[in-house]
């Protein structure tokens, strides 16, 4: 949900068909303010994991995520690259990063590459609340820049940063929300999201 009111929701399903290969489908909904629900597009989304993290901590985990976006009416398609990097240490902490490029395709396509990145930092709380003692308290960034064709100045790109609260239970359950303020002219000024899933 964003500062005038509009909501935007996405439905996931993962499914892993190899140890390094994971496949996505997505559903994407939006909710002007004041109006109903609309569906806005379908993502298939490939995942690949070309780093993997050891259990004593060592190295890191890696990816490569390329997705294409069909659009619902006259919106151009969109195709998607994204790294995807995740590391824990020092036993407590713990770092994602993402790097976005995105492409719109179509007759509406505006041209040029959509870039964006991505940042998380988390720590481990060591609580047990709600039957669960999995909980991470940290800050993310979310950054889009514009896109190479016509990149504005840093106060005119959307750059937000805030805190993000996250719990897992033993039941795949999990539970991700964060609350992010923009920190230039051209983002929102508040975000707050919400994410729920289980993992079977």
């Amino acid at each position: 949900m964003e500062d005038e009111g509009n909501l935007a929701s996405r439905i996931h399903f993962d499914q892993a068909i190899t140890g390094w290969y994971q496949v996505r489908v997505t559903g994407s909904f939006r909710k002007p303010d004041g109006q109903d629900w609309d569906y806005t597009g379908l993502t298939i989304e490939n995942w690949f994991q070309w780093s993997e993290e050891a259990g004593d901590t060592s190295g890191f985990n890696g990816g490569l995520r390329l997705a294409y976006g069909f659009s619902d009416g006259a919106d151009p398609d969109e195709i998607e690259a994204r790294l995807t990097l995740t590391d824990k240490f020092a036993d407590v902490w713990e770092w994602r990063a993402n790097v976005i490029a995105e492409i719109e395709v179509g007759k509406a396509s505006d041209g040029g590459t959509a870039l964006a990145t991505r940042a998380q930092l988390t720590r481990a709380l060591g609580v047990n609340v709600l039957g669960s003692d999995n909980w991470r308290f940290g800050l993310e960034a979310f950054s889009e820049y514009g896109t190479t064709r016509d990149m504005p100045g840093f106060e005119d790109q959307a750059h937000q940063i805030g805190p993000v609260l996250k719990v897992e239970w033993e039941s795949g359950v999990y539970l991700q929300t964060a609350v992010r303020s923009g920190i230039t002219r051209g983002a929102d000024d508040r975000m707050i999201k919400l994410f729920i899933g289980r993992a079977f």
